[in-house]
């Protein structure tokens, strides 16, 4: 638990490494915060990588938090020798879902309209949300621009976490439109915040590059250089782009419920 929301539901973030690096988890953070701040003391080159993976922060763009739980219960249950050695590489900070009271106000929403059959029409009520939606926190606030504000509990323990860490490359799990496909960074290339590092950028094409390959193996539509901007540097793919980390905006198409009719075929949640 690091923190609670105004209603007050529990903010929970999830610490996932090799059984090593947990029993010296402090030791690790602190060897990594002298690196970041350029310390003079001697640093092992096989220290782990700290990998930072937020979802949810917008309450109505479920499959984010969906996806938390399965990715920590992979990293904790498989026996992969591939992925036994991504925890000996590296600790991997879960936050399961940023925005519990947008996402619970979302799921009473999609449960209280479907029906025994989930109706996959675009018209249904289950799809339409009215204002106030799940996207915000309970005082209605977007809590994706409140990196810089910090005027929420959310938002504080958030940062609290992030400083406490300062990872190195950060995921910032979102949905889009239904007829979307998958979007990852690089963002529009005119759209950029002048004062980022142009190593960020370099570093967020290499990573798009892994992310492609990826996507061609498994004959995926995905898109990218679209849509999504890096210049407001109060989100949360920005702002570590201007804090040390790399940031990586990830957008999936959404249901907006259980079932939905796209042109790509039927969507789930």
């Amino acid at each position: 638990m690091i923190g609670s929301t105004h209603e007050p539901l529990t903010l929970l973030q999830l610490v996932v490494s090799s059984p090593d690096n947990l029993a010296r988890l402090d030791d690790i953070r602190q060897q990594h915060l002298a690196q970041v701040r350029g310390s003079r003391t001697r640093v092992s080159e096989n220290s782990p990588v700290i990998i930072w993976l937020g979802y949810g922060v917008h309450g109505n763009e479920p499959s984010a938090a969906n996806a938390a739980l399965v990715l920590a219960h992979y990293l904790t249950a498989s026996n992969n020798p591939e992925v036994q050695q991504w925890l000996q590489q590296a600790v991997i900070l879960i936050q399961p879902s940023l925005n519990p009271d947008g996402h619970d106000r979302f799921a009473l929403w999609a449960n209280m309209h479907r029906g025994k059959t989930p109706v996959a029409d675009p018209q249904h009520r289950e799809h339409i949300e009215p204002w106030p939606n799940g996207r915000p926190n309970h005082y209605w606030f977007d809590l994706n621009r409140d990196w810089l504000l910090l005027q929420h509990p959310e938002s504080q323990a958030r940062i609290a976490q992030f400083h406490k860490w300062q990872p190195d490359p950060v995921g910032d799990f979102h949905e889009m439109g239904t007829n979307s496909s998958y979007f990852f960074q690089p963002g529009i290339p005119s759209r950029n915040y002048p004062l980022t590092p142009e190593r960020n950028f370099e570093l967020t094409r290499i990573l798009a590059g892994f992310h492609a390959q990826a996507f061609d193996q498994r004959g995926q539509l995905y898109y990218t250089e679209e849509s999504f901007d890096d210049f407001y540097v109060g989100k949360g793919y920005t702002y570590p782009d201007i804090t040390g980390s790399v940031g990586i905006l990830f957008e999936q198409a959404s249901s907006r419920g259980h079932v939905q009719e796209s042109i790509n075929g039927l969507l789930t949640c």
